[in-house]
């Protein structure tokens, strides 16, 4: 990785871990009414925020891409609680903004703003009843976003504009009521959709998530 995209990074690690730090000191308005329980405002209608963080790497053939991108994160769990048993869970929407957005290919490194505007993810709650004291909710979701760069991505006759999507499973550990940090692992392919002369993509690509998360009742 070259040092543009190293300082970049830098930067996206500066701006996460302090407010990681400054999210775990404050905020009562956001537990005041959630109870012993650290999963409740999870198990029914709710909106939360935070904050994410982004890297990955392309796969196989497209092993010469690398991902860095950073930003925040909105979302809301749309549904109380369905199903019985392992799959017992809520479907939730977010979205993601992302000011940093940064593809380094073969040693280009090539800056961009990124909207992942549908996130799609099924929490598995679990039983109410053996899960009350339960900290570490799993997930499974599905992805759709774009990618507009300052210059072509791949590198060549191609496009400035990209559309992203894919899926991917994860957590959230809530290790206090109404604050939760999450993991996740996705599978990403990128496409220009032939708004480009060529269209060669990312046809695979890894990307590990990590967030911190707000939640209101």
């Amino acid at each position: 990785m070259n040092a543009r995209a190293s300082k970049y990074l830098l930067i996206l690690l500066l701006l996460f871990v302090p407010a990681t730090l400054l999210a775990q000191g404050g905020g009562e308005g956001y537990s005041s009414s959630l109870g012993p329980d650290n999963m409740a405002a999870i198990r029914k209608p709710n909106w939360n925020f935070g904050i994410v963080l982004n890297g990955g790497t392309g796969l196989f053939q497209d092993s010469d891409a690398q991902l860095a991108s950073g930003g925040v994160r909105i979302g809301r769990v749309l549904t109380g609680e369905h199903g019985g048993g392992f799959l017992r869970g809520t479907l939730e929407w977010n979205a993601e903004f992302l000011p940093v957005d940064y593809v380094v290919w073969s040693g280009d490194g090539i800056y961009g703003i990124g909207v992942n505007p549908v996130i799609v993810k099924w929490n598995f709650t679990g039983e109410q009843s053996s899960t009350k004291r339960r900290r570490t909710v799993p997930y499974f979701l599905g992805h759709t976003g774009v990618l507009w760069s300052a210059r072509n991505v791949p590198p060549g006759d191609t496009s400035r504009f990209n559309f992203r999507s894919g899926a991917g499973v994860g957590l959230n550990y809530f290790f206090k009521p109404g604050r939760s940090v999450n993991i996740d692992l996705r599978a990403v392919h990128f496409s220009n959709a032939s708004l480009g002369n060529k269209n060669p993509g990312i046809n695979a690509a890894l990307e590990l998530s990590i967030g911190y998360n707000w939640w209101r009742d």
